[in-house]
């Protein structure tokens, strides 16, 4: 039996790590290519060289050994992993499907050769291409309101920094979404900054608009936490509206991703932020209610 047949798994397992290799080190980028094609063409051609009944769960464990590699490696969070893993696995079983249905003929020992490093051929060919004709990424606005039985000048006082952040966490921070656990305000005044600390790194946010009980808007001026290198946070704003004696504050953030596609990772990106905004707003009613009862 042909060594890249009998160890197909470890040959889907080697393509897929050095195609994120490739992404890790910057030579593509997180597209279309890399989410789609590239996984496609990994399933088209382990689909090729593997003949045996076993072939699919061969490809299965390629996978799973590939994304066990990434997290025993640190070198993506369990969060991108879960993310990144359902349309991942979608594109290589569409490969393979595709292949069973379409290619009949038996391969010889140098097409399987060829085969097998075809994904990596396609992944460096296509991905200039896809930088060109892709359209950047536009800026996306996601916002997150509520009501808080506090007075609106407390509630700014008290969202301006905060000293803690200890509400309960959402299940993407425990799957690994960066949780802050305190912000820092230089001054108050418009060019201070606000430092949000988190135990992966830090957001560092400068001042633009100060009108206490009203508005507190910042631009996003540093960013060190995973995701960096394809996620941008623009800006950062927190509105307070009085009602009854009662205080909406709406806390709204603007971004940048270059992950595609849009139609897959724009949901995901929303969830997150949501669980962000969520946690933090959390933070600052319990922290009130510490404070001043109610």
């Amino acid at each position: 039996m042909n060594n890249l047949t009998k160890y197909s798994w470890i040959t889907t397992a080697i393509i897929l790590i050095i195609g994120f290799l490739f992404l890790h080190f910057k030579i593509v980028d997180y597209g279309y290519t890399f989410f789609m094609v590239f996984p496609f063409a990994v399933g088209f051609s382990m689909g090729t060289l593997e003949k045996k009944k076993r072939q699919l769960s061969y490809l299965i464990f390629g996978i799973l050994v590939f994304f066990g590699f990434l997290l025993a490696g640190a070198l993506e969070g369990l969060i991108c992993v879960l993310m990144a893993l359902p349309i991942f696995i979608l594109m290589v079983f569409l490969g393979y499907w595709v292949q069973k249905k379409t290619i009949k003929k038996e391969a010889d020992k140098t097409q399987r050769l060829m085969i097998s490093i075809a994904p990596i051929i396609v992944l460096l060919l296509l991905n200039p291409v896809e930088q060109v004709v892709v359209p950047k990424s536009e800026l996306i606005t996601i916002k997150t309101s509520v009501e808080l039985n506090y007075p609106p000048d407390i509630v700014f006082d008290n969202v301006k920094k905060m000293d803690k952040l200890d509400a309960a966490r959402p299940i993407g921070m425990h799957l690994g979404l960066p949780a802050p656990y305190r912000c820092e305000l230089e001054a108050d005044t418009i060019g201070a900054l606000r430092n949000c600390l988190f135990k992966s790194g830090k957001i560092v946010a400068q001042i633009t608009k100060y009108e206490k009980g009203k508005i507190l808007e910042m631009d996003v001026i540093d960013y060190t936490l995973t995701g960096r290198d394809w996620f941008h946070f623009v800006d950062a704003t927190y509105t307070f509206k009085e009602k009854n004696g009662m205080t909406k504050i709406t806390r709204t953030s603007s971004y940048r991703s270059s992950l595609n596609p849009r139609f897959y990772w724009q949901a995901l990106e929303k969830w997150g932020i949501e669980q962000e905004h969520g946690f933090v707003l959390n933070s600052l009613k319990k922290n009130l209610k510490e404070k001043y009862g109610n």
